[in-house]
């Protein structure tokens, strides 16, 4: 947090500079106000001279000039400070296997780059104004007091204990405010779940369960806030408590010394422009706190990221021959022995089979995260591939501006996958809105525009986890027919998941896999689905 800090005064100095002359010239005019005041009680009584009106109106359009540009200087660089942290956090994001924060959900992953960098603004901006502004305020007030009469000062002692006091019962609710702030990113998470869990008839109208679980949520999220907060209540009191003990402190002085009215009038004014930056300063214990929590959780959610996984451990110790049990020995052929058609080197088409749950898709993703460390341009398509709530031109292309050539190409990908015919013509498939998640499209629909994004990636491999389940077998043979023979995909490597011996056909080689015993067989597609193999058997079975 300290070379945050530091780095942020290096980069924004002019702004701050600025912004503490605003505050100067705010506090220096605002001063003016006591004493105008105590003039104005003396020209009452027959004592003082007379005032001009214009002198308040210039005194107005000063306070507010000033006060406006100091906290717009102020926060400025911290929202420019949140943008690009929250940008450095998705960077790292995108460029880590999910692997490696897998432990996390999308709740939590939410509330860090959402909720918790807000915190961090709200530090680096409101602490930055409020420690400028007591700071400025006492500089440009006591040396008043103190022309005026020093020993008003000591009134001032209970005003600055109070807010210790204030601080120190803020600070102690820590734990509280940590642990309401993990209940809201478990709370979020459950809304989306409960939002998700739509999708599948066994919960459209059975949605008890989440409701239950949000409820439990729910009150336990409040109950931590309600902790938190207790203190904060408990404590507010102590703040108009030590203000009045200040004016009592004054009044005391001023009557012991029989300076008269416009003294203490003097004095109130003095400690009520105080009570302003003391106050806020005051809160800077409640944002301190929380923004500590939340600089733990995003500090943790770093580590995190930037350690190896226990599969990226795990894979490097496989690379140097210390650990082979049967599942590691699996993961060592698959990732490193440079005969099989995996390999950096080699382009084909592979595919992955077994029966279900023996952990084609696992591989597929850690041979996907494996590639990437190893620098490869890796294309993934899931077996429920994620659409933006945007066109089907956006989803393609993901952002970026394609040239004329990307999009007759990103028509004919179209047109090979059966989408064409959803728009009356090309511009009008491009500005269609998919909805979120693809919800305006059927299931097998959104699968095939997530393979129409992936072909148009410039990538070296092709990872599609079980890509044509939703289509029939002759759409699927043009498809994969075309794509070897027409779209410039000769020199790519295409490892594919799945049950159906019509693509397995269109494969180079086969790799079986085994939940127990890991690879048991590895080949020439023709071989191993012709003779007798545990793959010829597997795909015999399935016609049975």
């Amino acid at each position: 947090m300290f070379y945050l800090v530091l780095g942020q005064l290096k980069e924004f100095w002019y702004a701050y500079i600025l912004a503490i002359v605003c505050l100067f010239f705010t506090h220096l005019i605002q001063s003016y106000i006591p004493e105008y005041a105590k003039e104005l009680a003396e020209l009452v009584s027959g004592d003082g001279i007379k005032i001009s009106i214009f002198d308040f109106f210039l005194m107005a359009v000063g306070i507010v000039l000033f006060r406006t540009s100091s906290r717009l200087l102020f926060f400025w660089p911290a929202r420019v400070l949140e943008k690009n942290l929250r940008a450095e956090m998705l960077t790292r994001l995108e460029n880590t296997p999910p692997v490696r924060y897998i432990s996390f959900s999308s709740g939590q992953l939410f509330q860090i780059i959402n909720n918790d960098f807000d915190q961090i603004r709200a530090l680096i901006g409101f602490v930055f104004l409020q420690l400028g502004n007591i700071v400025i305020a006492l500089s440009i007030i006591i040396p008043k007091i103190v022309l005026f009469e020093a020993r008003l000062l000591f009134a001032l002692l209970p005003l600055f204990f109070g807010f210790l006091i204030f601080s120190f019962v803020v600070g102690r609710r820590r734990i509280f405010f940590k642990r309401a702030q993990d209940m809201q990113g478990e709370l979020q998470n459950y809304i989306m779940e409960s939002y998700n869990g739509k999708d599948t008839i066994k919960n459209f109208n059975s949605e008890e369960s989440f409701i239950d679980l949000f409820s439990e949520y729910s009150m336990r999220e409040l109950y931590n806030f309600y902790k938190a907060g207790r203190g904060l209540a408990w404590a507010r009191p102590i703040i108009p408590f030590v203000v009045g003990l200040s004016l009592l402190w004054g009044a005391y002085i001023v009557h012991d010394l029989n300076l008269g009215t416009g003294y203490l009038i003097l004095f109130s004014g003095f400690v009520f422009l105080l009570l302003e930056p003391f106050i806020y300063v005051s809160w800077i214990g409640v944002i301190g706190v929380r923004a500590s929590v939340s600089w733990k959780r995003i500090v943790f959610l770093l580590k995190t990221i930037g350690k190896e996984s226990f599969l990226e451990k795990r894979l490097y110790s496989l690379n140097h021959d210390v650990q082979k049990s049967e599942s590691e020995k699996m993961l060592k052929v698959l990732f490193w022995d440079k005969e099989l058609p995996i390999s950096m080197k080699i382009s084909c088409w592979t595919a992955l089979v077994g029966k279900t749950g023996c952990g084609k898709t696992e591989v597929l993703y850690q041979l996907a995260s494996v590639l990437k460390m190893k620098g490869g341009k890796v294309s993934l398509v899931s077996q429920n591939p994620y659409l933006y709530n945007d066109t089907v031109y956006n989803n393609i292309f993901l952002g970026r501006v394609a040239t004329e050539e990307e999009k007759e190409l990103a028509c004919k990908f179209l047109e090979l996958v059966g989408l064409d015919y959803i728009a009356q013509d090309r511009q009008a498939l491009f500005d269609l809105e998919v909805g979120e998640n693809g919800k305006k499209l059927s299931g097998g629909q959104a699968k095939r525009l997530a393979l129409v994004r992936s072909l148009l990636e410039d990538s070296d491999y092709f990872l599609w986890d079980d890509p044509f389940s939703a289509v029939d077998v002759i759409l699927e043979k043009d498809i994969i027919g075309r794509v070897m023979n027409e779209f410039a995909m000769k020199n790519k490597t295409f490892i594919l998941t799945s049950h159906r011996v019509s693509t397995i056909r269109f494969c180079d080689r086969i790799i079986f896999l085994d939940k127990m015993e890991g690879i048991t067989e590895c080949g020439v597609t023709n071989k191993l689905l012709n003779s007798k193999t545990r793959t010829h058997a597997f795909f015999k079975n399935q016609l049975v």
